[in-house]
Order: structure tokens, then C-alpha cells, then sequence
């Protein structure tokens, strides 16, 4: 089984694991770290590190914003851990998580492509459609 990892500013981690658990339930090897306002990049990466730690040795890290500390110490620590599988993506919505933890692929690769494609999916603008114009009586042949 995949250990998944979840990171991000703020609370989002635990507000990301409180809704996944009223979707999908409790789940093994499913850890989340947040990035409150009195951490530092130094105490995030402890909290990181020691997640990777208790997760095994394949583990999907899913963030909420590349470029962001959480997405940067995830990537960097990907290093400290030679012997195990990790990959870091960007961009959690609630339908890559939801695939993730529903989907238990064969390969992380599987899992990676599965999450980026669930995460993609899930992104969608409500439009309402036009109503049909109505002929004004009479007008028909």
C-alpha cells in the first residue's frame, strides 16, 4: 500500500484529511502536515521528515501549491530518503485525494498518472445552459 502524505500552508492538510474521511473513511498510512504561521521552513521539514518516516517505503506527497515551502521541503527531502519511493504533486484538489485513497494502483507510477488525471477532471465551471427560444405562435408554416 502507498503511504500518502498531505502538506500545505495554513491548515489545509487537516482540513483536506477531515473532508476526505467523511468521503472515503479512515485509511492507513495516510498522514497530513500543515504549515501554520508559527512554523518555520526548519520545523516544517522535521514534521515532514519524521511523516516520512511512519509512512513505508512508497510514498505520494500531495501539496496544495508548487513553488510554495511545503511543495520546496517535500521535494528537497525526497534526497534524505534514497531507499524509498517518493513523488511530490502539486495542485490537491478534493477528486485527485478522493482517487487516490479510493484507487490503490499496482505502481506509484499508476498512482501519480491516476491522481493528475482524477486532478484535472475535478476542475469544472458551472454554466447555465440557455433556454430554447420559443416561436412566437403563428409563425409556423
Amino acid at each position: 500500500m502507498i503511504g500518502v502524505l498531505i502538506t500545505g500552508h495554513g491548515s489545509f492538510a487537516t482540513g483536506m484529511m477531515s473532508a476526505s474521511r467523511l468521503i472515503v473513511g479512515p485509511r492507513e498510512k495516510y498522514l497530513g502536515v500543515d504549515f501554520v504561521e508559527s512554523d518555520n521552513v526548519d520545523t516544517l521539514s522535521d514534521k515532514l521528515r519524521q511523516a516520512m518516516e511512519a509512512l513505508g517505503d512508497q510514498i505520494l506527497v500531495l501539496v496544495d501549491l508548487a513553488g510554495g515551502s511545503p511543495f520546496k521541503t517535500a521535494v528537497t527531502l525526497k534526497s534524505e530518503f534514497p531507499d524509498k519511493e517518493i513523488e511530490v504533486i502539486s495542485g490537491l484538489n478534493m477528486p485527485m485525494l478522493t482517487s487516490v485513497l479510493l484507487e490503490e494502483k499496482e505502481t506509484m507510477e499508476e498512482s501519480v498518472q491516476s491522481a493528475m488525471e482524477m486532478g484535472a477532471v475535478g476542475i469544472r465551471q458551472f454554466k447555465k445552459k440557455p433556454k430554447p427560444q420559443q416561436t412566437p405562435a403563428g409563425d409556423g408554416i
